[in-house]
């Protein structure tokens, strides 16, 4: 696809070209978690728009931090 993509958008077609993944959003899912974001499962931390508590990259990466923060914390209290 990239190949034929090329002759409409010439360097399309690189190895320096960056491809991602499909978007798919899940808003109306929500899953029970905790004000850390852990969930049911002990220590399975559920962070960005997956989880249905977020719906933009900076509350996502924000949602990243607070869980990090979180296993930070408990990884030192070890």
């Amino acid at each position: 696809m990239l190949e034929i993509l090329d002759n409409i958008a010439p360097g399309i077609f690189s190895r320096h070209t960056l491809l991602y993944g499909v978007e798919v959003k899940f808003y109306s899912h929500r899953i029970k978690l905790t004000r850390h974001l852990e969930s049911d499962i002990g220590n399975l931390f559920v962070v960005g728009d997956g989880a249905g508590i977020t719906r933009g990259l900076i509350q996502a990466s924000i949602s990243g931090i607070v869980a990090g923060k979180e296993i930070a914390s408990r990884l030192k209290a070890l």
